[in-house]
């Protein structure tokens, strides 16, 4: 396995802020990179820029652990735990979600992500009446 870059991945990824976005991303995402997560499909760099500078423009802190990791050559799935703080979620609290990534590396870096992780816990839930409709619909399952 090639934990270590798989750790220098995440270490970065748990570096960025939207001071360090164009810095970090081209370390370790290729020019073409392909990243599809619960809200949007992405085809790369530019975009990818742009999208994470819109993301972390109100992120407070958001930190990844990682818990389990398989790698099979250039091809790596990994479960996380993410901890995100941001100004409008949770009145300012630690939101702590699940998930899991599949990357594919070219050159060491990233050219392919596809995250998985539950949009309704980390978002949705968190709004005034969606949120009591969709947490009244979870229990009632």
């Amino acid at each position: 396995m090639n934990n270590k870059l798989i750790n220098d991945f995440v270490d970065n990824i748990n570096a960025l802020s939207c001071d360090n976005i164009d810095a970090v991303l081209s370390q370790i995402y290729t020019d073409e990179v392909e990243f599809i997560d619960p809200v949007k499909g992405i085809k790369g760099l530019q975009a990818l820029r742009a999208y994470f500078a819109h993301l972390y423009k109100s992120v407070n802190q958001c930190h990844f652990t990682i818990s389990h990791h398989v790698c099979d050559g250039p091809t790596h799935a990994i479960a996380w735990v993410m901890t995100l703080n941001h100004q409008r979620l949770a009145r300012h609290k630690d939101i702590t979600v699940q998930g899991a990534s599949f990357i594919k590396f070219a050159d060491n870096k990233a050219c392919y992500q596809r995250d998985y992780y539950d949009l309704g816990a980390l978002i949705y839930e968190r709004l005034p009446v969606v949120g009591t409709v969709i947490k009244t619909v979870r229990n009632a399952l």
